[in-house]
Order: C-alpha cells, then structure tokens, then sequence
C-alpha cells in the first residue's frame, strides 16, 4: 500500500510545472545522487544539474510483438519502431490521472494517446518485472507495454 501512495504521488508530481529555482544544497551536505523512481527504488544516478528535476518527467514506455518504444520528455514524445529508428518527434498535452499520466495531441492527422500507470508489467522476452504499464495509440494502431523511469 505504501508503494502504491508513493508511487502515486510520484506520479502526480511529474505533471506539475518545474519549480522556478531549484533549491541549493546546504553546504557541507553531498549532493543528492539518486532520485526515486516509479518503482519506489532509487533511480540511476542523475546528471550533473539533474539533481532537483521534477521526477518522472522523463521515462520510456515501450513494448514487444511488436517491437515500439516512446520516449517522454515533459509533454514531447518520441516514438521508433524498428522500421523507424530516427522516430517521430510529438507534442501533446499532459494530464495527471489518479495513478499515472497521459499525454494527447495529434500528429500528421492522426490523434494519438500515451497513458502509463502504477502496475506491474512483464515486457514478455525478459525476467525484469516493470513497476508501471503502457498504453499507446496512434491513429488506429494500439500498442501495450511497460514502462520505466529514465535511467
């Protein structure tokens, strides 16, 4: 229950506007090395300046048979396949659900809708259990996958 409040509220954070500055860490103090992710777990290491950045603003949403992959940066997605690798760069809207997110515009005519939750997903070729889920729809394709936060 704990993990699924946290992971929420993580969640819920990242649809916030960024903060206007980013608090300075006390001197002395180390910098903040990790981050949390949506599984709870402390994410990679962030870059340099990255400490303080809103969580879960950017992760990937991806899925097998077929093979996709949607990068999310804020409210800009990029979505490759493999036939497609450079990808298509979109811009949607970002909308806050009660446990996750989903971001929806249009691109070349079509609509399109990325919506990741708080669940546990099994991207189906490997052991590694996800801690969120995918749902991806361009025009008339759908896709299903995992997702993660940015490594």
């Amino acid at each position: 229950m704990k993990f699924a409040i946290a992971s929420m509220s993580l969640l819920l954070a990242a649809c916030q506007p960024p903060p206007s500055a980013p608090p300075s860490p006390t001197a002395g103090s180390p910098p903040t090395a990790t981050a949390p992710s949506a599984s709870g777990v402390p994410a990679a290491k962030r870059a340099p300046g990255q400490e303080h950045a809103e969580p879960l603003r950017i992760f990937r949403a991806f899925g097998t048979e077929p093979f996709w992959n949607v990068n999310v940066e804020g409210s800009r997605l990029t979505y490759t396949t493999p036939e497609d690798q450079a990808g298509m760069v979109m811009e949607g809207a970002r909308r806050a659900l009660a446990d996750g997110v989903e971001i929806a515009g249009e691109h070349d005519g079509k609509a399109f809708v990325l919506t990741v939750t708080t669940g546990t997903c099994s991207d189906g070729m490997s052991d590694i259990e996800h801690r969120m889920v995918s749902t991806f729809r361009y025009g008339e394709i759908d896709y299903t996958g995992c997702g993660e936060a940015a490594k």
